[in-house]
């Protein structure tokens, strides 16, 4: 081989190593970069002398750069986010529901009815007195604050979640276009692998926080593309094309078809945040504002029909202590007559024309221990207790759910660091490899330009 001949293989083997340090050095730059996917350069001997029988490689470059990845491992950590951003959503959710019910310290519903029946007892003992008769009133006027402001802030939780929702397909909107972005950048960029890894460790990012949004399949085509679908194989993202979702009438649909709701569709099983949240706005709290608008309609109406029944100390009957229930958001407009409110001489404690009769306060105050509610099967008291403990039961699955799909999640990430992240002290060992062979080479090429110093002087 000629002296230029190995100084060209010199100063080949110098830009592949210097390559291979540069990669390497990358590697260890990027160690903390979430997402991040460790790089190593493959080496490879290139161009020969033929001679006679033998073949000798000559020099060496970087042919490629590969991206450590486990395509199954993010297969499973895709699934998984869905699955955390679901349960973790539901279990705050469910969370600040749970408040509403609490009955901590005696300041709940159920203290509150249980004051209630008693100041009717209260009443029945004495019937003209001027002081119980303030008390009920009062306490009555509590009871239907209570069930107010209980169904207020159902109702509260349900426009957050349709405010989370919007902002949620907002964010969902985003990552879609910026996947569809990444793709165009992959297909243009083609096999340069450098930057296609860069680009594809992007995407993969991207994919995860979409994961965590909504549930999701996705496929990579044969150009490189990542294609996103939803559960119903509609298209979200295809190629470089993102299909954006909006929020309508309290509907999620699609741009393309604004008039057809997905609602179903994404409340499906239990992944991703738009998933909990439709669930929780459309399932959950709809069941508790239902069994609470029961526990109010009863009280009103059982209460109302005794109450009408009775005579006040105006020896009047037939009058209502509660605004009769209508057919909707009964406990949000439960209250007190006005009547009764402005005088209290208007409560009909009494059966008969009697002053010193309290029959009618001592049945209303009795109702608490009859079986009114659920077809008959249940007191006030063990209905609301029921109801109690079904709340409870949610919170505390939603609860243990979402400590158990974070831990899965959390074991898969460690999983995928130790297959696909840096450890520094690998990348070290690797720099002192490569730049050994960069020294090698630096050497050869010293070795070359004094040989051809030589052979300058000779010639003179």
């Amino acid at each position: 081989m000629s002296l230029s001949g190995l100084l060209q293989v010199s100063r080949n083997a110098l830009a592949s190593y210097q390559m291979a340090i540069d990669v390497t050095g990358g590697n260890i730059a990027n160690v903390s970069t979430p997402g991040y996917s460790r790089q190593r350069p493959v080496l490879r001997a290139t161009g020969d002398v033929q001679g006679g029988a033998t073949n000798t490689q000559m020099s060496v470059e970087v042919t490629k750069v590969d991206r450590f990845f486990d395509s199954y491992l993010e297969v499973q950590i895709v699934d998984q986010q869905q699955k955390a951003g679901y349960s973790k959503t539901e279990s705050s959710l469910l969370g600040r529901i749970e408040l509403i019910f609490n009955e901590a310290k005696g300041a709940g519903l159920n203290d509150v009815m249980g004051r209630f029946w008693g100041a009717w007892d209260d009443l029945a003992i004495n019937p003209g007195g001027q002081v119980e008769r303030d008390a009920l009133v009062s306490v009555s006027e509590e009871l239907a604050s209570r069930f107010n402001t209980m169904a207020a802030d159902l109702e509260d939780i349900k426009q957050d979640a349709n405010l989370s929702i919007k902002d949620t397909i907002l964010e969902i909107n985003k990552l879609t276009s910026n996947i569809a972005d990444v793709n165009k950048a992959i297909t243009e960029r083609g096999n340069i692998s450098g930057e296609s890894n860069r680009l594809l460790d992007e995407r993969s990012e991207l994919l995860k926080s979409l994961s965590e949004l909504i549930d999701l399949n996705y496929v990579v085509d044969s150009n490189g593309a990542l294609n996103v679908f939803l559960p119903n194989g509609k298209q979200i993202v295809t190629g470089n094309l993102a299909w954006e979702l909006d929020f309508r009438n309290e509907h999620v649909v699609s741009k393309q078809s604004p008039t057809e709701s997905m609602d179903e569709i994404l409340s499906q099983g239990d992944k991703g945040k738009l998933a909990a949240l439709l669930n929780v706005r459309d399932d959950y709290i709809p069941s508790y504002q239902e069994k609470l608008d029961d526990l109010a309609k009863e009280i009103i109406t059982q209460v109302n029909n005794l109450h009408k029944e009775g005579y006040d100390a105006y020896q009047n009957t037939g009058n209502d202590f509660f605004v009769p229930a209508g057919s909707d958001n009964i406990a949000k407009k439960m209250a007190v007559k006005t009547e009764i409110i402005n005088d209290v001489n208007r409560v009909a404690a009494s059966a008969v024309v009697s002053a010193g009769n309290g029959e009618i306060a001592r049945e209303i105050s009795a109702m608490k221990d009859k079986l009114l509610m659920n077809s008959d099967t249940a007191t006030f008291g063990s209905y609301y207790g029921s109801m109690i403990g079904q709340i409870g039961r949610d919170v505390a699955d939603a609860n243990s759910n979402a400590i158990h799909q974070d831990a899965i999640l959390t074991q898969l990430v460690s999983h995928r660091d130790s297959a696909s992240g840096v450890s520094v002290d690998e990348e070290m060992m690797n720099i002192l490899k490569y730049q050994m062979g960069y020294n090698a080479a630096g050497r050869l090429c010293q070795t070359v330009n004094e040989l051809l110093d030589t052979l300058m002087n000779l010639g003179r």
